[in-house]
């Protein structure tokens, strides 16, 4: 998953999305620094609500000084050149693939990470799929070949003695594909993210289990990615919209119903227009919680996006056994891939009010 010609990347990218002006620029008029920010969810799904609407409706990122333009992009690859090419500000994405493009681009750098694996192989129930050594000959299926869920997936299986191979992974989009794959038995097992998996699980009609795995225990698989100039030049601006992302984890975790619901205000189109009204609304609710309680905890370090060195370490070191990352340990060295200096910065929050904040929401 190297990312090669990440600036030609970049450019095309720009063009293609149609992004406009710098990424970062002040208005005298209000004083506000207006920014993009590059989201690698290009349907805006219930998942991204916490850190697409939250701080913006809740009047955080104006507290940091920030008017932030949220641009969809449709991976977190795309994001991640967005933010290298100048377009975008800083991004959230995965953390193999941050890692992947600073090895090429050293100008980019993580400032922090969140909480946990959000990835997670499903089986169906009836089929007794318990463990990842279980799906020894079992076909798997996936959004795309080249998603980092099939690495998650294989990693999972050698960690329980069995070696993957590639025929077994099959490529069965989203949603109502998925599940009419497992219905016509085509696949026995997905490897997808911890919402949308609630989502096939609803459309297929039967109960599925999470495949244990030791992979599940990983922590850090998504980053807050930035320029290292920024980091350098505009620490203030690189801490307020991060310390601004992590109250509204904090504000979302509290109340998850709430934060859809200014989610589908303030984008309409990500709304179902489809099925029960409230039906949909406890589906979405219940998907970002549960992409909360594994994201939006304090880190392992002690402190929100920073999480022990070993932990990081053993990311890096999965990733170079399963091929996710091409090299060496020393090409993907701790200290070249990661800036920890703004932490403590983006944790000066009051976490406490925030929480009060959600509890005493209203819709308007």
């Amino acid at each position: 998953m190297k990312i090669k010609n990440l600036a030609a990347s970049s450019a095309a990218l720009a063009l293609a999305i149609g992004l406009t002006g710098c990424a970062g620029s002040s208005s005298e008029a209000d004083g506000l620094s207006r920014v993009t920010f590059a989201v690698a969810d290009q349907s805006l799904s219930a998942t991204s609500a916490s850190y697409a609407t939250v701080p913006g409706s809740m009047g955080y990122f104006k507290e940091a000084g920030l008017e932030v333009e949220m641009q969809p992009v449709e991976s977190a690859l795309a994001a991640i050149q967005s933010v290298a090419s100048g377009n975008s500000f800083c991004t959230y994405a995965s953390t193999y693939n941050a890692l992947s493009a600073i090895e090429d681009d050293p100008n980019l750098v993580i400032v922090g990470t969140t909480t946990g694996n959000i990835f997670r192989v499903i089986a169906p129930e009836s089929l007794g799929i318990k463990t990842s050594g279980d799906l020894a000959g079992k076909s798997i299926g996936v959004s795309s070949l080249t998603s980092i869920a099939t690495d998650i997936a294989s990693i999972g299986m050698r960690y329980d003695g069995v070696e993957p191979s590639k025929d077994q992974f099959l490529s069965v989009g989203y949603g109502a594909q998925t599940a009419q794959a497992f219905k016509n038995n085509d696949i026995q097992a997905y490897s997808g993210f911890d919402g949308p998996n609630m989502v096939i699980e609803s459309l297929l009609g039967e109960p599925v289990v999470d495949v244990a795995s030791e992979a599940d225990s990983m922590t850090g698989t998504s980053s807050l990615v930035c320029r290292a100039k920024d980091v350098s030049e505009k620490p203030d601006m690189v801490a307020g919209l991060w310390t601004a992302f992590f109250k509204a984890l904090v504000f979302s975790q509290e109340n998850p119903e709430a934060a859809v619901k200014m989610h589908w205000e303030k984008f309409p189109a990500s709304k179902p227009t489809q099925g029960d009204e409230a039906a949909n609304l406890k589906m979405a609710t219940g998907q970002l919680a549960l992409r909360m309680k594994t994201t939006a905890q304090v880190g392992s370090a002690g402190r929100y996006g920073e999480q022990t060195e070993k932990d990081m370490q053993r990311l890096i070191d999965d990733g170079l056994e399963g091929g996710i990352l091409t090299g060496s340990a020393s090409d993907f060295a701790l200290d070249k891939m990661f800036n920890y200096d703004l932490v403590e910065k983006y944790n000066d929050f009051d976490a406490k009010a925030v929480i009060k904040q959600a509890r005493e929401w209203q819709a308007k």
